[in-house]
């Protein structure tokens, strides 16, 4: 199984409900992408999923497991298996690129690898292998805070790219891209999901982006599920009343495609 939700709620400590009444379910291999305007409850219900969150109400399975009914070490255990792409990468800005990818395997490597790769990296070729998918290679040593948003993005894909988690999930991962690299980012996203027969869960605004990349597409609007539907049911007439507060839909225009240089790491 990729996840289940049941009825999942969660409120605030403020007491404001930031998602009601959720029922979602995914199954390995499926791609799903989740659109709405800004506040709608996309990221905290990818929080969820990515177990950094815990529900007040209702039934949450992950990887054919209940995060919050498991021993520390066993839940540990589980989010090593759960990668997310942040829209803002929590990526401490004096560190190498290199460091940063590598740290996608910290939860899964004993901890004399994970101490040692923080003075030494033990795996700079897989690392450099994964930058090189996102024209990144080059700047393997670069520091983190030499780079552009753009770039931090693509670094924090990469990392999840090499941690090769079993639930692939992304809040806004390519908000801070051109639209091209934007399209290509995306494509990549699901090709690695295909090639690996993992569940891919992305939450995108741009919408044509969406329907292009992603065979489902679930409308979140106000902390509720609006629609769960192929992206060919997805008509203009639900696109209006997802956005209605926030007054208009996002760009559908067409975005170019282009090709990304082959780059081979030494």
């Amino acid at each position: 199984m990729g996840f289940s939700l049941t009825g999942v709620g969660l409120t605030r400590a403020n007491g404001f409900r930031a998602l009601r009444g959720i029922d979602l379910r995914a199954a390995p291999g499926e791609r799903v992408a989740l659109i709405g305007a800004s506040g709608a409850g996309k990221t905290t219900l990818l929080r969820l999923l990515a177990a950094a969150l815990r529900p007040t109400e209702g039934r949450l399975q992950l990887l054919d497991s209940e995060p919050w009914a498991v021993r520390p070490a066993a839940l540990r255990r589980l989010r090593a298996r759960i990668g997310l792409v942040h829209q803002s990468a929590p990526i401490p800005p004096r560190q190498r690129v290199v460091t940063a990818v590598l740290a996608g395997r910290l939860g899964q490597w004993p901890l004399w690898r994970s101490l040692a790769s923080l003075i030494l990296p033990v795996d700079a070729e897989g690392a450099c292998r994964e930058l090189a998918r996102l024209d990144l290679a080059a700047r393997l040593y670069e520091r983190c805070d030499r780079l552009s948003g753009g770039q931090l993005q693509r670094v924090a894909l990469a990392r999840v790219l090499y941690q090769q988690p079993e639930l692939l999930l992304a809040d806004e991962p390519v908000s801070a891209m051109d639209p091209t690299l934007s399209e290509l980012t995306v494509a990549l996203l699901n090709e690695e999901a295909r090639r690996r027969g993992v569940t891919l869960v992305a939450s995108l605004h741009a919408v044509e982006l969406a329907l292009r990349h992603f065979p489902r597409i679930v409308g979140v609007k106000a902390g509720s599920i609006l629609f769960d539907l192929p992206a060919g049911e997805v008509s203009d007439a639900l696109l209006r009343e997802l956005y209605a507060s926030d007054g208009e839909v996002p760009d559908r225009e067409e975005i170019p495609l282009a090709g990304l240089p082959p780059l081979r790491c030494a």
